[in-house]
């Protein structure tokens, strides 16, 4: 017997439980990473939301030239986001053709050198404000491609290393760490611009120690055989997919679009195409939200980048609430998904009504990071501010309930030879999704203010938490997640 049937024999089984060293080694490195993620990104978005502020304050852009008047906040979650729309389709090949494994450690290799990359590029002395930003969002273009290339191994492997009566507590305890990741790292990096303010690359240098410490944690997963190793690299693995094309014209632009054995599954089950589109909505809500909560808490309502990062955490909080309670449901977590797609709605509602300025403003509002205690930027609230804390972690809940049983399913249903391209199509739908946030959060803001005055994006900032609501309520009333994709278990 050669290394690859034992490795067949002894990985792809998925026998592996909760208590294995495969569990909490994935366990780990999954949680650095996302923590890194969330880390780097909330302190670039907060820096961009202070050089807005910076620049909006100038009566003309030309009076401070080191913060050009440029939508960088906007600009960092493009940035982010697009490397998944280019490169998801690659990713899912990768997850194929090679172990997905071996391709969670070399992405978590490939972190380091990135990070590394922000710090180098942050400790040239002299580099003026625009510089440094314009820096920050070339490694966060280059952490998303990295995350691009990671995430269809990352979810396509958990049925391959872990039992199937495992995988619905094994996904509610990977989406419950990823949100603690987002808790801890969006605090930590409000905390850390508060702390050491224009020290920027001491942030970069915490960042290279976790990118680290999760590539020491990857080496400890289990080995998996490839799905297909024999599979063929085309442009279509490497292009920007055309769907559309493919429906309109079919086998004339098959190279220019999606694999055409994924578009097959995709467009025969309705469902699975109903469940990668609700994905990728959910994730477009996230986008906006978390860019539409840093403006409000910041802009807004004049709170410090400790306490606003407080508020967008909370979001972190409730989806691991909401991602354990959906774990622990079982199979009668599928009613979760309308239950939480209602409280979402409601939450983002009143996201809307507190944000609005019909409660006034905390009374925090306007006071300086010096000026208190971390202590008291975090424990230290009025009722409004309480109240908006509150309501971010039910927001989160609801999100929480309703993607965990979305994630299973999409893992479950495709046929396992598809299985790692479906989900990098999946990917692909929930980047666009995110790229999509930064371009409707940019027009909502314009829209605002041609409307209203050039500052009323920050004023109204709760407009776009009202059109959220307004877009969830469709499927709150209308989608239902079934049990077992038909054709997947024709296919099976």
């Amino acid at each position: 017997m050669d290394n690859t049937d034992e490795i067949h024999r002894t990985t792809a089984s998925g026998h592996y439980t909760l208590r294995s060293t495969a569990f909490w080694s994935f366990l780990c490195t999954q949680f650095l990473g996302a923590f890194n993620d969330n880390y780097f990104k909330q302190m670039v978005l907060l820096t961009c939301v202070g050089a807005g502020a910076v620049a909006a304050q100038n009566s003309a852009v030309a009076a401070d030239p080191t913060v050009p008047g440029l939508p960088w906040k906007e600009i960092a979650m493009a940035a982010f986001a697009l490397p998944f729309v280019l490169f998801s389709g690659l990713g899912g090949f990768l997850s194929d053709r090679l172990s997905k494994t071996s391709v969670i450690a070399g992405c978590k290799l490939a972190e380091i050198g990135i990070v590394g990359i922000g710090l180098a590029i942050l400790l040239i002395p002299g580099l003026s404000t625009a510089a440094q930003l314009s820096a920050l969002i070339f490694v966060l273009a280059l952490m998303g491609t990295h995350s691009a290339i990671f995430s269809p191994s990352k979810y396509g492997v958990l049925p391959e290393l872990f039992r199937a009566d495992c995988l619905l507590p094994v996904n509610g305890a990977v989406q419950m760490t990823t949100f603690l990741a987002i808790i801890f790292g969006t605090v930590c990096a409000g905390i850390a611009l508060d702390l050491i303010r224009s020290q920027l690359w001491i942030s970069s240098l915490v960042a290279l120690l976790i990118a680290t410490a999760g590539s020491a944690s990857s080496l400890l997963i289990p080995r998996i055989a490839a799905a297909d190793p024999q599979l063929q690299l085309r442009f279509e693995n490497l292009a920007l997919p055309r769907s559309v094309l493919t429906i309109l014209f079919r086998d004339r632009f098959e190279n220019l679009a999606l694999p055409r054995s994924v578009l097959t599954i995709l467009f025969r089950d309705r469902h699975l195409l109903r469940a990668v589109l609700v994905y990728s909505l959910f994730w477009f809500l996230g986008g906006v939200v978390q860019m539409g909560m840093n403006t409000l808490g910041e802009a807004s309502l004049q709170l410090s980048k400790t306490r606003t990062s407080v508020l967008v955490a909370g979001i972190g909080f409730g989806i691991a609430v909401g991602c354990l309670l959906a774990g622990l449901a079982g199979r009668g977590s599928r009613r979760w998904t309308v239950i939480g797609a209602w409280l979402l709605t409601l939450a983002l509602a009143a996201t809307a009504l507190l944000g609005s300025g019909q409660f006034g403003k905390p009374a925090s509002a306007g006071r300086a990071a010096g000026e208190e205690s971390i202590t008291a930027s975090l424990f230290a609230c009025d009722l409004l501010e309480w109240l908006l804390r509150a309501d971010m972690v039910v927001l989160g809940i609801a999100a929480g309930l309703f993607v965990v049983p979305v994630q299973v399913f999409l893992q479950a249903a495709p046929p396992s030879e598809l299985k790692g391209r479906v989900l990098g199509v999946q990917n692909l739908m929930t980047w666009i999704g995110i790229l999509l946030s930064a371009a409707f959060s940019l027009i909502v803001g314009i829209s605002l203010k041609l409307a209203v005055g050039p500052d009323a994006d920050k004023q109204h900032q709760w407009v776009l938490f009202a059109l959220l609501a307004a877009m969830m309520l469709p499927v709150a009333a209308f989608y239902r997640l079934p049990d077992r994709s038909p054709v997947a278990a024709q296919t099976n």
